[in-house]
């Protein structure tokens, strides 16, 4: 695993990775995308909270990743739907030096605006915070992540 010796350890737990190397580049397979993708500093974060998430029982088959907002030209990092393919939970990725502010959370609050996802999770690698979110869009930070319960 020489090639991740620049990428931090983070908060999530480890997990079987697949890793490509070609012409200097290192790049990670995306087991909902189903490719491999640019190993960046965010893709880090964004895979590890993505295993992290499979191994708490979210369903693989429900996630989507890196999609456009319909407004605005915003792409969200991850989305897990519900049963009704309704906006369950919103996951906003940054990379580990990109600390967790005021910005970033008005950039998540401003995403979940659009998809009206009940729960949304930021984090950098280092801290992960998640919110439940009330029907006028007011983020209440919650102690844990929620379980995924639909069927």
């Amino acid at each position: 695993m020489a090639a991740t010796h620049h990428l931090a350890p983070l908060i999530f737990p480890s997990f079987e990775m697949k890793l490509s190397h070609d012409g200097g580049s290192t790049k990670i397979y995306d087991v909902v995308r189903k490719t491999y993708v640019a190993l960046t500093p965010e893709e880090w974060v964004r895979q590890h909270c993505l295993h992290w998430l499979l191994s708490l029982g979210y369903p693989l088959g429900r996630c989507s990743i890196e999609r456009s907002l319909k407004h605005g030209g915003m792409r969200y990092d991850l989305l897990w739907h519900d049963a009704h393919l309704h906006p369950y939970l919103l996951v906003e990725c940054k990379a580990p030096s990109i600390a967790i502010t005021n910005e970033t959370l008005r950039q998540t609050a401003w995403y979940n605006m659009q998809l009206r996802a009940p729960y949304v999770l930021i984090t950098n690698g280092n801290v992960a915070y998640c919110a439940g979110t009330s029907a006028n869009g007011i983020l209440e930070q919650l102690d844990d992540i929620p379980p995924y319960t639909a069927p």
